[in-house]
């Protein structure tokens, strides 16, 4: 079970945005409404992912589950 080169990307660039949003420029503090913007942005992209997770993986089992085992027959009328 390995990774794909877009699944790699991906979670690079997630850790590159978290660990500069999370880093503070020196001698100077988030404001209360600012802290609260990045949590909220942050909870809704955790939404997000998990909602493309969730559909991701419902899709592949009734993807697994419609796959037929022999091909359709047509109904020939008499």
């Amino acid at each position: 079970m390995g990774m794909t080169a877009r699944q790699v990307l991906t979670i690079l660039v997630l850790v590159v945005l978290l660990v500069t949003a999370v880093q503070t420029a020196r001698a100077e503090a988030f404001e209360p409404t600012t802290i609260l913007l990045i949590i909220g942005g942050a909870v809704i992209i955790i939404a997000i992912v998990a909602v493309l997770v969730i559909a991701n993986v419902r899709e592949h089992q009734r993807g697994a589950a419609v796959t037929p085992t022999s091909p359709p027959r047509l109904a020939l009328a008499p």
